[in-house]
């Protein structure tokens, strides 16, 4: 029976093989260590101030879609932060 590509090249069933565990149990353990904590801050703004909504209006960017892509951006700077990018 000949192997499909997918069987040769998925990271995570050869990550299972290196553990010596299988793919569900491989899953199970991303999703519960990359799960993000979120903080939860009960009461008025005035309680918990935000210290990033001071610099809301002082930053000047051609960039025009900051808010609808903002984890795009985060996420290719902290790559590029991770692989020694130095043009970023």
């Amino acid at each position: 029976m000949k192997k499909s590509k997918t069987q040769h090249t998925d990271p995570l069933l050869a990550l299972a093989g290196t553990l010596e565990c299988d793919v569900a149990e491989i899953k199970k353990q991303l999703k519960t260590s990359v799960r993000p904590k979120i903080r939860v801050v009960k009461g008025p703004y005035e309680d918990h101030p935000d210290p990033l909504i001071a610099l809301l209006g002082t930053l000047e960017s051609d960039v025009t879609d900051l808010g609808e892509r903002h984890d795009d951006y985060i996420g290719d700077a902290l790559l590029a932060e991770l692989w020694g990018d130095e043009d970023e």
